[in-house]
């Protein structure tokens, strides 16, 4: 398993990377996840997402999205 992954409506829908290391705060390099119709992920930063809403920049990323629990 990937790791866990909490949804938000954050950017029209996204799942943020839960890290113990964040508490209760997101960071700054959280990482939020989308996943297409094949459970392909792409993520983009926390920040990024916050100041640029629908314009940040999304990565690829080799996990499928039944590689992650979802909380």
């Amino acid at each position: 398993m990937a790791g866990v992954l909490k949804f938000s409506t954050l950017g029209g829908g996204l799942f943020l990377e839960v890290r113990a290391s964040d508490g209760d705060e997101w960071a700054a390099d959280t990482r939020c996840f989308r996943f297409d119709a094949n459970g392909n992920a792409d993520y983009a930063f926390f920040a990024d997402v916050v100041a640029n809403g629908a314009d940040a920049r999304f990565y690829g990323h080799v996990s499928k999205e039944s590689d992650w629990a979802i909380a």
